[in-house]
């Protein structure tokens, strides 16, 4: 199917038809500068493809299932510097591999913003101590059990928010996180804690509905990321993602790839440093340190950290809102079923009653239609077949002949950080085998509806 979408008139207010919009003042305010032009620009590009995205449906039938061609017209301040081959070019690739559509971009002039003299209302009195670490920070189980992990004398976290429910839980989470880390600090070792919080969104399309897979929101995350680094004057965004998460393997035969959302995965945080390196044409890391562990080993860091009643306020469920009062996540998709596995092997149970779910699928005892077990019984097919490749004679060999995106990803990393490949396919076994390990450690749940 083909979509073109000319987004190079629009001056990013809200509600004005089909528009997109993002506060980007809150960057400015934060650190009491300016966002620089260039940046501007490029979270007016994450903006449109986000939008763009949105409104594009796919279609599940014929030979093409589920892709795209998407043409994306965008105002800029340096149309020329944008249509270079090798940006163009590049963000094209980048936005493929995350999405698995064609895009194509046509960029014009737009004017320059107004800019306010003298920011009202600074977010922060004084700008973060210098060397600042920054991390993406989502209100998530996987954010805020690596942040617990993480060490450094100033954090500066950077949400994004679609809307309020999910602000005011980000919000709860920082002031739990700010008490905790207060206390500390009082004592002379506690680090200073920043919050950014940008809202972002788009109006309502004019068609009928709107495509769920949003497999380019994490372009707008990790600009946002990006953008608060470079106005934090640090080298380095963090982002917090376990490494089942991150690779996200398809659970099963049916799930196309146009299905499997790449937002964190290596490759996407590879080619990511890339865009934004040719774009702000200064370099800007991204990590995930946590590639090699699996959520279970996140969470366990929780115990000792003193932020383990937080866990309670954090959200990991694909249908966040559940609109059911006292119960804020489903309990049957495939992040909450993830969820209460890692938390159940991190040690963390105590903080995590089954009464705050609309449905507890770990209950033996419990009667589910099928539809509220697909998701627990699609993932305990893949650790099943986990398992058996596992234990082959080559396992690495029958690993990455079911998936053979591994291979690749191995090849990636090992260049990227300068380690033997052979290195990198053995932690990529550790880090299954400790995944099926910790499935295998309740039995009476994998023969669960057996």
């Amino acid at each position: 199917m083909n979509y073109n979408y000319d987004f190079s008139n629009e001056l990013a207010p809200v509600g004005s038809g089909d528009s997109y919009w993002l506060d980007d003042q809150r960057l400015s305010r934060a650190f009491h500068r300016e966002v620089p032009r260039r940046m501007a620009d490029l979270l007016e590009v994450a903006m449109s493809v986000y939008a763009a995205d949105r409104r594009s449906r796919r279609n599940y039938r014929g030979m093409n299932t589920g892709h795209r061609r998407i043409g994306v017209r965008v105002g800029v301040h340096d149309p020329g510097f944008w249509a270079r081959p090798e940006i163009s070019g590049f963000l094209s690739e980048f936005l493929y591999w995350m999405s698995e559509d064609e895009w194509s971009f046509d960029f014009t002039s737009r004017p320059a913003p107004l800019t306010s003299a003298g920011h009202q209302g600074f977010l922060f009195s004084t700008p973060p101590e210098a060397p600042a670490t920054v991390s993406l920070f989502s209100g998530g189980l996987d954010s805020l059990a690596g942040l617990a992990k993480r060490s450094g004398a100033s954090h500066v976290l950077v949400s994004g928010y679609t809307h309020n429910r999910l602000a005011g839980q980000q919000l709860r989470q920082v002031e739990m996180i700010r008490l905790a880390w207060g206390r500390r600090r009082a004592l002379g070792h506690g680090p200073d804690l920043r919050h950014v919080a940008v809202p972002f969104g788009i109006d309502k399309p004019r068609r009928s509905g709107e495509e769920k897979s949003q497999r380019t929101r994490a372009l707008v995350f990790l600009t946002l990321g990006v953008a608060t680094t470079v106005q934090a004057r640090s080298d380095t965004l963090w982002v917090y993602e376990n490494g089942t998460g991150a690779l996200n393997l398809p659970l099963n035969a049916s799930q196309l790839g146009v299905d499997n959302y790449r937002g964190i995965h290596p490759r996407s945080l590879i080619m990511a440093e890339r865009l934004f390196e040719l774009a702000l044409e200064t370099k800007v890391n991204i990590r995930n340190p946590f590639l090699f562990e699996t959520k279970a080993e996140m969470c366990s860091s929780l115990a000792v950290s003193g932020l383990a009643e937080i866990v309670r306020e954090t959200v990991s469920c694909d249908n966040y809102p559940v609109r059911v009062r006292g119960k804020n996540q489903c309990g049957h998709c495939t992040s909450c079923v993830l969820r209460r596995q890692a938390i159940r092997c991190g040690g963390l149970t105590n903080y995590d009653p089954p009464e705050a779910y609309r449905y507890d699928v770990l209950d033996n005892a419990s009667e589910l239609a099928g539809d509220k077990l697909h998701g627990f019984e699609v993932m305990r097919g893949q650790v099943y077949d986990l398992e058996q490749r596992l234990s082959s004679d080559d396992p690495w060999l029958a690993l990455a002949s079911s998936f053979p995106e591994l291979e690749r990803t191995c090849l990636e990393l090992s260049n990227r950080h300068n380690v033997g490949a052979d290195r990198m396919r053995e932690r990529m076994l550790d880090l299954y085998r400790t995944y099926v390990h910790e499935w295998k450690s309740f039995p009476n749940i994998l023969s669960r509806a057996a």
